[in-house]
């Protein structure tokens, strides 16, 4: 008996049926870990200026203005990653 490679036996599972992959297994995987480096991405921009602006606001006594504002720019930073994420997934190797 033939053994099947691994992208043959994820496409022959049942669960798996009906779901056309336009690039194969390869696709898959590049739209799995970008999927899961945006929320990963954005909740470390977001806490790293918590933590952040709460250490600054207690240094400099401002508080509660570099943690707001850290915070702040850790989502808009997630924001231009979410962009560029974005448009990393669309692209194809062919167009790289």
């Amino acid at each position: 008996m033939q053994e099947l490679g691994l992208e043959r036996r994820i496409i022959d599972c049942e669960w798996f049926e009906g779901f056309e992959m336009k690039e194969g297994l390869s696709a898959w995987i590049k739209a799995v870990s970008l999927g899961t480096s945006i929320p990963a991405t954005f909740a470390g921009l977001v806490m790293g200026g918590f933590y952040l602006g709460r250490y600054l606001d207690r240094l400099l006594n401002t508080s509660p203005w570099l943690q707001l504002l850290l915070m702040f720019g850790g989502m808009v930073l997630s924001g231009f990653y979410f962009a560029y994420a974005l448009k990393a997934l669309g692209m194809t190797d062919d167009e790289k």
